[in-house]
């Protein structure tokens, strides 16, 4: 049995309504369960229905749809904009639109854009399942315990990457890359996250921007500021940073 989008639909004008209606019942991908006039009505829905997706009119008495899509911020279901102005699409893909129906519009073009939002709506709840169990896995106390493998989300998927394996771990903004011998992942956390999920006596934090795995540790070169130039065994040469000096000395222990 397919899983049919669930959807409301928003704007002031009756016969707009009705022809998104009409054009939701001949594709199979979709069902309409609410309708309102106004983004009051909009607002009403969202709390009681919790649609997947939302057909919003931009131009509508009071408020418009856009300031709605603004105020609910990541709260906002996905959305398919539908007006009769195209001076509106820039500021409606801003606001991460599915889509953008300009008026009057027929069914090829509404089932490309329910298309698109079935596309996005399905990305979205396989990556949420997917953080639901990394975080079973990485806070089940018992797991924590005795594990030796990090996991990783990665392109869909959940990696149990073992921690020997492990090279050195280097921050990139709000990401964090694994670097492994003969590949790489790269994972959204930060190192202070990753530091409470690490066997502490293997990896230490020598750099704001650098975790390495001990045993791949090959020398250690001093520089001129007291600090040192950690090489891997893979090749890889590391900075230290003066913060980190203690777990320098734990690491030449």
């Amino acid at each position: 049995m397919i899983n049919k989008i669930k959807a409301i639909i928003v704007d002031d004008e009756p016969l707009s309504r009705e022809k998104i209606r009409i054009l939701a019942e001949s594709n199979k991908q979709i069902e309409i369960i609410g309708e309102g006039k106004n983004v009051n009505e909009a607002v009403d829905l969202l709390k009681k229905m919790n649609p997947d997706l939302l057909f919003l009119d931009i131009n509508m008495p009071g408020k418009t749809g856009v300031e709605l899509i603004t105020e609910l911020g990541e709260s906002a279901p996905f959305v398919i904009f539908t007006t009769a102005y195209s001076d509106y699409a820039a500021e409606a893909f801003n606001l991460n639109a599915v889509h953008y129906l300009l008026k009057p519009f027929d069914q090829q073009k509404f089932n490309e854009a329910i298309e698109r939002a079935n596309e996005r709506i399905t990305a979205k709840k396989s990556g949420d399942i997917i953080d639901r169990i990394k975080n079973v896995i990485d806070t089940e106390p018992e797991k924590q315990k005795v594990s030796d493998r990090l996991a990783v989300k990665t392109e869909g998927k959940i990696v149990l990457v073992p921690f020997d394996d492990i090279y050195f771990i280097e921050a990139d903004k709000n990401y964090a890359i694994i670097y492994l011998k003969d590949k790489s992942y790269r994972m959204r956390t930060t190192l202070n996250d990753l530091d409470n999920k690490l066997i502490p006596e293997l990896f230490f934090r020598v750099h704001k921007s650098f975790i390495v795995n001990k045993s791949c540790v090959k020398e250690l070169e001093p520089t001129f500021n007291q600090e040192f130039i950690i090489k891997l065994s893979s090749g890889k040469k590391i900075p230290t940073g003066k913060a980190y000096k203690e777990n320098v000395e734990l690491l030449l222990s």
